[in-house]
């Protein structure tokens, strides 16, 4: 009797050990598999790279937000190398890129456009956002900077935000994510 119970443990216990072995490699092959379908959907790779503004003068435009945002210029594109009466630049803090562009003789921003509320009724892109670790402290040294803030700040209890210009009119946003857990804002 005490060899049938050894020989069921020891058996047993392989068993268990070797079906818990398949359901792990099962579920991470899955997941490769889950991976590969999403690249079959599209047939390619995708991730966000820059949001493009455009900008009353290029120059100043680069300046404000090496000076106020902590900038650096990584790119310059002149007259002819993409459109003929266009300028452009790349601006680059961090993973983040944003395209500035002068193109002679653009309109400049709608009064409306100003607004972040009134922006929002209109279809289109309405704004984009950068992240910060503290929305309060960042708008104190902007204000300090000169900076106008166009909206808030506003505290929600998984968010603080905030809308600010720069110095072409453009409104963005600054955004705190309360909960470290929501970094990527879900």
């Amino acid at each position: 009797m005490a060899k049938t119970s050894w020989r069921r443990r020891f058996y047993g216990g392989r068993v268990v050990y070797c079906l818990t072995l398949l359901l792990i490699v099962g579920y991470a092959g899955m997941g490769v598999a889950m991976e590969e379908a999403k690249k079959k959907e599209t047939g390619f790779d995708l991730s966000f790279h820059h949001i493009g503004i455009s900008v009353a003068n290029l120059e100043e435009s680069i300046a404000w937000y090496k000076e106020m945002l902590g900038f650096e210029e990584v790119m310059r594109m002149d007259r002819g190398e993409t459109i003929e009466n266009m300028i452009i630049g790349h601006i680059k803090r961090g993973n983040c890129y944003i395209e500035l562009f002068q193109v002679a003789g653009a309109k400049p921003l709608p009064e409306y456009r100003r607004d972040p509320n009134a922006d929002l009724a209109v279809h289109g892109l309405a704004h984009f956002a950068l992240q910060v670790d503290d929305v309060h402290a960042a708008l104190e040294e902007l204000k300090a900077k000169g900076v106008e803030v166009a909206m808030g700040p506003i505290d929600t209890p998984g968010v603080a935000f905030a809308f600010i210009r720069d110095n072409s009119g453009n409104a963005f946003e600054l955004i705190e994510y309360k909960n470290q857990d929501s970094e990527d804002g879900q």
